[in-house]
């Protein structure tokens, strides 16, 4: 399994504030499923714990490499809660590709690198991509509490099946497709990582460079 390309996940922290811990339990199930076939890296996001970082830095104004590295730590505070539930993983705390299922460790694996943003429009979901890129995957996963991007929302359809890098950044400057970070276009163009964002067991949004 080792010399299989690997593949990038990301569990949203998003499935914890939405649904709980069964959230969480969902994706690590079908985390746990794709490792059986290929190495897979998780990226926990930071859901609840980044929120509290965004609200202090919104009352004390933070400076951005401060809050930066509370956001990377607030991931790993996420991760904590996925090892429990996928106690298999192996931590990695920089950015190698895994021999088989392995959880990686935000904050020693992203501090003091230039090329990632220390910026609130960088979120768990760029680091997704930057992680797969560095790895040498040619997909990242999103998993979230949506079953995808949609051009607006609220939206009473289903959700885009495929965008560029281009009309994802295009949507974004018009409001919508909230559901990704507003770096995204710009990690995915600059990697040629393809991305999906979907729900756990769901079909999603498949969203490539151009």
């Amino acid at each position: 399994m080792s010399e299989a390309v690997p593949l990038v996940v990301k569990i949203g922290g998003g499935l914890l504030r939405a649904h709980g811990l069964d959230g969480l339990r969902r994706a690590c199930s079908e985390v746990a499923e794709m490792a059986r076939s290929r190495p897979v890296l998780v990226v926990p996001g930071g859901g609840p714990f980044a929120d509290t970082v965004r609200a202090v830095d919104a009352a004390v104004g933070l400076a951005d490499d401060v809050a930066h590295e509370l956001a990377l730590a607030a991931m790993d505070q996420l991760g904590v809660l996925v090892h429990r539930l996928l106690p298999a993983a192996e931590p990695l705390d920089a950015l190698l590709a895994p021999r088989g299922l392995a959880l990686l460790l935000s904050l020693p694996a992203f501090r003091n690198r230039p090329e990632v943003p220390e910026s609130w429009a960088v979120s768990s979901d760029s680091l997704a991509v930057l992680a797969a890129a560095a790895i040498g995957a040619r997909e990242a996963v999103l998993l979230k509490p949506v079953p995808g991007v949609f051009a607006h929302w609220p939206s009473n359809g289903p959700p885009l099946s495929d965008l560029t890098s281009c009309e994802l950044a295009r949507l974004q400057a018009c409001g919508g497709a909230r559901a990704v970070d507003a770096y995204l276009p710009e990690a995915v163009r600059r990697t040629g990582v393809a991305v999906l964002v979907r729900d756990p067991e769901g079909v999603g949004t498949r969203i490539t460079p151009g």
